[in-house]
């Protein structure tokens, strides 16, 4: 519309640098079904529909991460029965190295999933071989972790690797993010090494922060916020599903961002797509803004459709989805 300032940059227009992002990794062969509502206890239900395909919260970065055009790189802890086939295809069909994957004995990580009608799950993982992933993994490609300009990771994967990758990457200055998810407590000296934390609005209550009331807070001095930010990351990114999302820096003001209104069909995989559009945006040189917009809106397409895999927007997609959305949506909030 003329006379309106567009509040986003296609590719084509923007001095884009080629992001190299590490991922601290995990690979889930990921079951779900969709059902009218979610189950309860010792109860059975028809399914409308059953899904298969690769997954987990690390590999899920990775590929979302690529096909926004960033070189990725990283670790994934593989075991030896069938699901490992299932692992190595999955990596050359997304266009991600196999060298990335390191084998271990016993099981190859699986979950399941119940979709209901409004979008909505819940997940029960066996991290299997993930959990074996350890330190010495990382010191194996420590120049490649030592080249990245992000290490990412989830607490899908250990500590004692996230920490050793964390630790190279801040002594070379480059910057770290985590999602711990699923939730655990945050060792403090894992918390020192991260600069950029995402949660979501349960992980933020079990952090200590009160999460119904992130959305509506007028600034980042509450004391648990402070005291969160104070022991470790300079950015705290909180998302607050159908609230949208909303961005803590130390010394600066709250930067908000509305959720995209779309017709949800599933909401699994879309919070690790935002974690991957926030950090392919921020190591673009983005501001805040516009990195938490294109971060909702990769969330909000990939909620599009059942399943993760097909649903990762690439950077063209997203830049189409971002010039079509309505400009109430576009605003920050």
């Amino acid at each position: 519309m003329a006379g309106r300032p567009r509040l986003y940059q296609p590719l084509s227009e923007t001095r884009i640098r080629s992001v190299r992002i590490f991922v601290v990794g995990s690979f889930v062969v990921a079951c779900s079904v969709v059902v009218a509502r979610l189950p309860r206890a010792g109860e059975s239900l028809d399914a409308a529909a059953f899904l298969s395909e690769p997954g987990g919260k690390g590999f899920n970065l990775a590929v979302a991460a690529h096909r926004l055009g960033a070189q990725v790189d990283g670790l994934f802890a593989i075991g030896d029965d069938p699901f490992a086939a299932v692992a190595e295809k999955a990596f050359r069909d997304a266009g991600l190295s196999t060298g990335m994957l390191v084998r271990r004995p016993g099981s190859t990580g699986a979950g399941v999933g119940f979709i209901d009608g409004a979008g909505e799950n819940c997940i029960a993982v066996s991290l299997g071989a993930n959990r074996l992933l350890d330190a010495s993994d990382v010191d194996r490609v420590r120049s490649t972790v030592a080249n990245a300009d992000l290490v990412m990771a989830t607490f899908e994967s250990p500590d004692a690797p996230i920490r050793a990758a964390f630790a190279r990457a801040r002594a070379r200055g480059a910057r770290t993010l985590l999602n711990p998810s699923p939730c655990r407590p945050i060792d403090p000296a894992l918390l020192a090494e991260t600069s950029i934390l995402v949660i979501n609005r349960v992980e933020a209550d079990d952090l200590g922060l009160d999460g119904a009331a992130l959305a509506g807070s007028e600034g980042a001095d509450a004391p648990a916020m402070a005291a969160l930010m104070r022991d470790g990351p300079s950015t705290v990114v909180v998302t607050l599903g159908e609230d949208g999302a909303v961005a803590f820096r130390r010394d600066q003001p709250p930067c908000r961002q509305r959720a995209f209104p779309v017709a949800v069909r599933d909401t699994i995989g879309a919070g690790d797509a935002f974690a991957a559009g926030l950090a392919v945006s921020l190591m673009e040189d983005r501001p805040i803004q516009d990195a938490l917009r294109r971060a909702a809106g990769c969330g909000a397409l990939t909620a599009l459709r059942v399943g993760a895999f097909d649903a990762f927007p690439s950077a063209d997609a997203l830049d189409r989805f971002l010039g079509s959305a309505a400009p109430d949506a576009r605003a920050g909030a």
